[in-house]
């Protein structure tokens, strides 16, 4: 199975807000580097993943969050809120399929110093921004310990995210996934016009339906005709400091039912 710019765009590019939408985006002169890359990325690792692959990096990644506490990388906020221009679900997956596997924490690093796709989109961004922060007077080891907490933690996200759809895919729900629908669209996965979203509950992105800063994607995709259906998977925040904050199997089997309702129901128009 392999999922390409084309098949996002047809589910969600089909609306005058969202033709806006990808269109600011691939002409604007600050990533014009950027929309050439994840146009012609094609999804197809994921699709072979099984769940023990996904346990297997967990169990032997190294800590994402290193020893970094979080007082201390926290109170970088420049780094806190730093937004390369390849968001980090274009570079979590690209490097994916770079390397044909599920990367673990090292391995994402490696590819952000070594390859030159991935200093492109990673490895030098970070370092312009750490020596930026550094010559602002901000002592270095707490710079690169904000930038460790940065990536770590958008690291986890993505194995989360990643679980999330293996796990639903082993239940039959054959999701698809790219990450223009996720940076752009706010969509983690979809499977025919239902788009899913997977949240951590935290007021400072998002939570519910209106609290966060990020517009959730039943507000940004509105206007798409024909309607999208949504459906949302929602956890409470991480109470284990470093491990994975996964969705529970009662979690997962109650939104693979959702989204057979939703299905179902499209099936029969």
């Amino acid at each position: 199975m392999t999922t390409r710019l084309e098949d996002v765009l047809l589910v969600f590019c089909v609306s005058q807000n969202t033709r806006q939408l990808y269109d600011t985006w691939r002409n604007d002169p600050r990533r014009r580097a950027v929309a050439p890359v994840v146009q012609a990325h094609e999804t197809r690792v994921v699709y072979d993943l099984t769940s023990q692959d996904i346990w297997d990096v967990c169990r032997r990644t190294e800590h994402a969050l290193g020893e970094v506490k979080r007082r201390d990388a926290e109170s970088v906020r420049r780094i806190v809120d730093w937004h390369p221009d390849f968001a980090f679900t274009h570079a979590l997956h690209i490097c994916m399929e770079r390397t044909g596997r599920l990367p673990a924490f090292g391995e994402v690093r490696d590819y952000a110093m070594t390859d030159e796709l991935g200093r492109e989109m990673l490895g030098e961004p970070a370092r312009r921004a750490i020596a930026a922060e550094v010559d602002r007077g901000t002592p270095e080891w707490l710079v690169k310990a904000a930038m460790r907490w940065r990536v770590g933690n958008a690291y986890y996200s993505f194995l989360r995210e990643t679980y999330t759809i293996v796990e639903l895919r082993s239940r039959g729900i054959p999701l698809e996934v790219h990450p223009l629908a996720d940076a752009l669209f706010r969509v983690d996965a979809w499977v025919g016009r239902t788009a899913l979203s997977l949240r951590v509950g935290n007021k400072k992105f998002r939570h519910g339906e209106h609290d966060g800063r990020k517009v959730p994607p039943e507000r940004l995709l509105a206007d798409v005709v024909p309607a999208l259906g949504f459906h949302t998977i929602e956890l409470g925040a991480a109470s284990e400091f470093g491990v994975v904050h996964l969705p529970s199997s009662g979690q997962l089997d109650a939104a693979a039912d959702g989204l057979r309702r939703a299905m179902a129901s499209a099936s029969w128009g």
